[in-house]
């Protein structure tokens, strides 16, 4: 008995089908890497932001809860690359709150010796003076004649900051986050 071997239809892909199905994956995978690459960034975009946040939160906390409490503002000085804001906080302290341009930060310095950055990656910080107004009816905020005494004149500090952050190694995850405040003094003397 002799067996015949039957020749089997042998079953493979072509190059052309190959080529086609690496194609296609290829582009899936880089479908896939695009929507990968723009998560990571959305994710630490975010995180960044959040943390930005955070910090400005408690620096605008701690100067909102001093100047509130000021007894008097004492000096102001503004300049394209600094400005500086002075009082005396509810303790009797003499506080001067200091951006300098040139570090990115905000310093608060006491009479008492003590000296505190509260705000780093700080672009740009403004301070604003304004009055009480007269006693027209009218309940608004005007500027501060900055002549004699006007010291005793503030009643309301308007400060407002930008400040950024960017996530290393690449400069392309860049947070912004801006502060504004419009801050009334309580405790002053002679209200």
């Amino acid at each position: 008995m002799c067996f015949k071997q039957q020749r089997r239809a042998t079953r493979a892909f072509t190059l052309v089908e190959m080529m086609m199905a690496a194609g296609v994956f290829s582009i899936a995978g880089a479908a896939l890497m695009t929507i990968f690459m723009f998560s990571v960034r959305s994710f630490a975009s975010m995180s960044n932001y959040a943390v930005l946040d955070q910090y400005n939160r408690q620096a605008m906390d701690q100067l909102t809860y001093e100047i509130r409490q000021a007894q008097q503002v004492v000096s102001y000085s503004s300049n394209a690359t600094s400005s500086s804001l002075g009082i005396v906080n509810g303790s009797g302290l003499n506080v001067t709150y200091t951006f300098d341009g040139a570090m990115q930060q905000v310093r608060r310095t006491a009479s008492d010796g003590s000296s505190k950055v509260l705000l780093t990656n700080c672009n740009l910080l403004a301070f604003g003076l304004y009055m009480r107004p007269p006693t027209n009816g009218f309940f608004d905020v005007y500027p501060v004649n900055m002549t004699t005494n006007w010291q005793q004149l503030v009643k309301v500090v308007q400060l407002s900051w930008k400040a950024s952050m960017s996530v290393c190694p690449t400069t392309i995850v860049n947070s912004e986050d801006i502060q504004t405040a419009r801050i009334v003094i309580r405790k002053q003397q002679g209200s």
